[in-house]
């Protein structure tokens, strides 16, 4: 793995461009969390030499500026990973009961890594978009909050990090608590000891801002002695408790939120927002303001080829389809429908429960009423007594396929969530697997 720089100078960070897994552009520094702000300075400072991804993020940042557009940052519990694939990788997943790293020529700092991303639950995203309203309603203009009160709400924690439905990965999610993937890291590849998280940098996309936070055991240490330890910033530690705190969940904006509009743009009522719905001042397709937004992964480090194993029980218990996003990375040969992808996981559980259906003879028991023992024997796959082995019939209906048995807070799945373990012991359990790194 290359030796990242530790610098914390925006000026003389190193701003590396590469291409990703999906042969996108992207540009990245390593070792650090960039803020918005560092980004706008960094993009600016090498406008020359930007591909295409910068340019365009650039361009959507200096959008922002002008607008003066406050971001409202929200806490979220990071209680669950997803891991969401298509399906020749699920099906791979299943049958070895492991998760393995891909190579990635581009990318040596990416070698040897599993990749999960949080999982934010549907609740705390409600939470968030009510408490977004009320910071909003205290900057907005008098009557202007109440009447843009949905479309406010909407526009936070509207980004592909927190679609609950979609992926622009795959048809397969495979969602975890976080500390169950650290306790199965924690004794296949840390002898038992605790992993260590450190922060291994960013990437820059065209609207993304992809924060790595990067799990590895403390005998691997030395590959990683450069990289800071998460302790503060957009992923932290908190009263026993994990958070993340993006500056930005948006994807677009339809209201402007700012203490004073600037000088080149303007609240309602603008004499162009009368007459058209909206603000003339600003270049927005279909009128609304494009933003960037951030994305949290968690890369674990499988050395000398390892995987992170999982049994298939729980393996199927974890996985729940989604649909394709527009934005989709996926080839399109690769995705499918959601009702397809529902029927495969069905299918795959029925399968999973004719396994388990008792084979051989059944033994019946004697019992005192000899004249009983007359009545013929229920089939039970007896090969003496009767035609054979009867398989248990797959009894679910494929519509309710998408009610996960491990609940994240989908809204695929029709109902609310619930919380295996309450919230606190399982962040307890998170923070002791971990805390104590350096």
């Amino acid at each position: 793995m290359a030796v990242p720089s530790t610098s914390h100078d925006p000026e003389n960070m190193e701003l590396r461009n590469s291409f990703s897994s999906k042969n996108s552009p992207v540009h990245f520094v390593e070792g650090r969390h960039l803020s918005i702000t560092d980004v706008y300075n960094s993009l600016t400072k090498k406008s020359t030499e930007l591909n295409t991804s910068g340019k365009k993020m650039l361009e959507t940042l200096k959008y922002m500026e002008p607008h003066r557009f406050e971001h409202i940052q929200q806490e979220f519990g990071v209680r669950r990973l997803q891991h969401v694939t298509d399906k020749s990788s699920m099906d791979g997943i299943y049958d070895e009961e492991r998760f393995k790293a891909k190579m990635r020529a581009s990318r040596p700092e990416f070698r040897d890594l599993l990749f999960w991303s949080a999982d934010i639950a549907q609740k705390d995203i409600r939470e968030a978009r009510k408490e977004s309203y009320e910071k909003a309603k205290k900057v907005l203009p008098s009557g202007m909050a109440k009447k843009s009160e949905r479309k406010i709400k909407s526009q936070f924690a509207n980004s592909p990090a927190f679609d609950k439905s979609a992926s622009r990965y795959g048809n397969f999610k495979f969602s975890l608590p976080l500390s169950d993937l650290l306790s199965l890291y924690r004794t296949q590849h840390c002898g038992g000891e605790k992993p260590q998280l450190r922060i291994l940098g960013t990437d820059l996309y065209k609207q993304e801002i992809t924060h790595y936070i990067l799990v590895h055991s403390p005998d691997q240490s030395h590959q990683f002695m450069n990289l800071s330890n998460v302790q503060h910033g957009f992923i932290y530690l908190k009263d026993e408790k994990v958070y993340w705190s993006p500056e930005s969940t948006s994807i677009s904006l339809k209201v402007k939120i700012a203490k004073d509009p600037g000088p080149n743009t303007c609240h309602p009522p603008c004499k162009f927002y009368k007459e058209k719905g909206y603000c003339m001042h600003q270049k927005i397709k279909k009128y609304e303001i494009p933003s960037v937004w951030n994305h949290l992964v968690f890369a674990f480090h499988l050395s000398n080829n390892n995987g992170l194993n999982i049994q298939k029980d729980k393996l199927l218990k974890s996985l729940k389809a989604c649909d394709i996003t527009d934005s989709a990375l996926l080839d399109k040969d690769k995705q499918l429908k959601v009702e397809d992808t529902k029927n495969i996981i069905q299918k795959m559980k029925c399968d999973a429960k004719s396994s388990d259906v008792p084979k051989g003879p059944v033994k019946n028991k004697r019992t005192k009423d000899s004249s009983r023992q007359s009545e013929p024997p229920q089939p039970s796959g007896d090969t003496t007594t009767g035609p054979g082995p009867v398989k248990k019939k797959c009894t679910e209906d494929p519509s309710h396929q998408s009610e996960s048995p491990l609940p994240s807070g989908d809204t695929t799945s029709g109902s609310e969530e619930e919380e295996e373990t309450p919230i606190a012991i399982a962040h307890s359990r998170a923070l002791a697997l971990f805390e104590d790194s350096d």
